[in-house]
C-alpha cells in the first residue's frame, strides 16, 4: 500500500476516534441545561440511565427514569470523594417542568438504582446523610 494512503487512513482514524468526540463533549458542555436534558433523554438506554457531567472538581450526576423523569445529583469533589450538595434528597423531580413529587416507590427505586450505579464506580457518589 502506498504511504500516502496509509497516512490518509491514519489521519481519518484519528479524526473519527479522538478529535470528533472531544469536539462533541465541548459542545455538549456549552449547551443550556434544558437542551442538555433533551439530549440526555434521547441518549437514555433502558428504563434507568445515569450520566455524569463533570467540570473537574464539581459536576452533576443525572438520573433518568423511563426517558421522562430526570433527577440531578449535584456534587463537588472533597478529599477524593464525590459529595452530593443537594439539601433535600428525593423531594421532587427536576424534570418535567411541573416538578412532581417523588412517590415512596420512586424514592426507594432511586436509592436502589444509585446503589447499583455506585457499585460499578471507583469514585462513588456520597449523599449528605452518608458517612464514609
Amino acid at each position: 500500500m502506498p504511504p500516502a494512503i496509509v497516512a490518509a487512513l491514519v489521519i481519518a482514524f484519528l479524526l473519527c476516534v479522538v478529535i470528533v468526540p472531544v469536539i462533541n463533549t465541548k459542545q455538549f458542555n456549552r449547551l443550556p441545561q434544558e437542551q442538555k436534558i433533551r439530549v440526555l433523554m434521547k441518549q437514555a438506554k433502558g428504563l434507568v440511565y445515569f450520566k455524569n457531567i463533570s467540570d473537574g472538581s464539581s459536576g452533576t450526576l443525572v438520573y433518568i427514569k423511563n426517558k421522562r423523569k430526570i433527577y440531578l445529583y449535584p456534587w463537588v469533589l472533597q478529599d477524593g470523594k464525590m459529595r452530593c450538595t443537594r439539601q433535600h434528597l428525593y423531594e421532587k423531580w427536576d424534570y418535567p417542568e411541573e416538578q412532581p413529587a417523588f412517590t415512596e416507590e420512586e424514592r426507594i427505586q432511586a436509592q436502589e438504582e444509585l446503589e447499583k450505579y455506585n457499585r460499578k464506580l471507583t469514585v462513588k457518589l456520597y449523599l449528605n446523610n452518608e458517612s464514609d
